[in-house]
């Protein structure tokens, strides 16, 4: 008996499987077959295969860069960022994207390595100026870079800076206002975080920039709310845990949940929630857990 959840990611799988049938059928000695084999063992979470694919792939077209997209992704999810690096830097080489760019960013911090990640951020800017994804990306790199690297504070100060600007480009997008969230949470301002993530979910986020063009930005705002609403509504439950506001984060775990039952962020945080509020140790029987500082799992 699955639950609805795998039942999407059963079709999704079937659709995939058939589709690499197709393209094997049709032309094995092209790359696209192969890739969609990787892709298909990715999604079964199966690293060795999809790498194995995804090498065949380049194996009969070197040029390309999507195939060294996602062996860098591979690489990444499987924790060898070191290797991801250099798929990363092929595919951005073949194709200067800002995902190949995301892939070196994040695969530089997951290395420690805060200085080429910061200066590839930069070369993001550089390459899509008016692209919030990039600005993002200094946002990102700046605050996770260690104070020595910054100049005592001023790293989060710049970190703050670029991602207040990349969410005046792009009011709708959930990365740059979870990284913020993030940054102030680990300064303990929780009242921020709060007004944030509400201003969020009200589509009100956004300042100077989106009036130029307000109505296309809360239209972007709106549909990105109504569609993912439950992960902010998650977030703003994680935030009143560290402040301790039990009743408040019952209440916006609830909502999370009656918004997207398989909202796997929100289930794990309640269940924590009431160990908490019973006066248990959450973390005790359980190898410590972290909480999502990245917000890996909002996109």
């Amino acid at each position: 008996s699955m639950d609805n959840n795998n039942m999407g990611t059963c079709d999704v799988e079937l659709e995939l499987g058939q589709l690499c049938a197709d393209l094997l059928d049709a032309e094995d000695k092209r790359p696209e077959p192969w890739v969609c084999l990787s892709l298909y063992h990715l999604a079964r979470e199966d690293h060795e295969k999809s790498i194995a694919f995804v090498d065949k792939a380049i194996s009969l077209d070197q040029q390309h860069a999507f195939a060294h997209y996602l062996r860098g992704s591979i690489l990444l999810s499987s924790h060898r960022p070191e290797h991801a690096v250099v798929s990363f830097f092929r595919a951005n080489d073949l194709q200067r994207d800002i995902p190949s760019y995301e892939g070196l960013v994040e695969s530089y911090l997951a290395a420690k390595k805060f200085k080429e990640a910061i200066c590839t951020a930069k070369e993001a800017i550089s390459q899509a100026p008016r692209d919030a994804r990039a600005t993002t990306l200094v946002g990102l790199a700046l605050a996770q870079a260690p104070p020595n690297q910054q100049g005592a504070g001023e790293g989060k100060d710049r970190a703050k800076r670029a991602l207040k600007k990349a969410m005046e480009i792009d009011p709708g997008a959930p990365r740059p206002l979870f990284a913020l969230v993030d940054i102030y949470a680990s300064e303990g301002n929780f009242e921020m975080c709060v007004k944030l993530l509400q201003d969020g979910m009200n589509g009100t986020g956004a300042t100077k920039e989106s009036s130029r063009t307000s109505s296309t930005a809360s239209s972007h705002t709106n549909t990105w709310v109504k569609e993912h609403g439950d992960i902010i509504q998650a977030k703003l439950a994680e935030i009143y845990t560290l402040d301790e506001r039990y009743d408040s984060a019952l209440e916006c775990y609830h909502t999370a949940i009656s918004m997207n039952p398989h909202n796997g962020l929100a289930v794990q945080g309640l269940e924590r929630l009431e160990k908490i509020m019973r006066g248990i140790d959450p973390d005790d029987d359980e190898m410590q857990e972290e909480p999502s500082m990245d917000g890996e799992e909002y996109y």
